[in-house]
C-alpha cells in the first residue's frame, strides 16, 4: 500500500481522499489511464566547462490513452 506523506495531508477538510491508502496496482492503473510525463536533465561538466547536456522526457501511458483524441476535439 502507498500512503500519502504527512506534509501533503495538511488540510483534511478540503481533500479527505488524501488519507485513503492506494494499492500499487490501482496507482499503476491510474497512471496508465491518465498518462504521466517525467522530465529531467543531465549536464556533464569538467573544470566548470559544460561538455554535454542531455534533456530527457518520458511519457508513460497506455496505448489506448495515447490514441484517444484530446478532450474537446471534434472527431469525424
Amino acid at each position: 500500500m502507498v500512503q500519502v506523506p504527512a506534509a501533503v495531508r495538511q488540510d483534511t477538510s478540503r481533500a479527505p481522499s488524501l488519507h485513503r491508502e492506494v494499492s500499487l496496482c490501482e496507482l499503476l492503473d491510474r497512471v496508465l489511464n491518465k498518462g504521466a510525463v517525467l522530465t529531467g536533465e543531465i549536464v556533464i561538466t569538467v573544470a566548470d566547462v559544460e561538455l554535454l547536456y542531455v534533456g530527457l522526457s518520458l511519457l508513460v501511458c497506455a496505448v489506448e490513452t495515447l490514441l484517444q483524441p484530446p478532450p474537446g476535439e471534434v472527431t469525424e
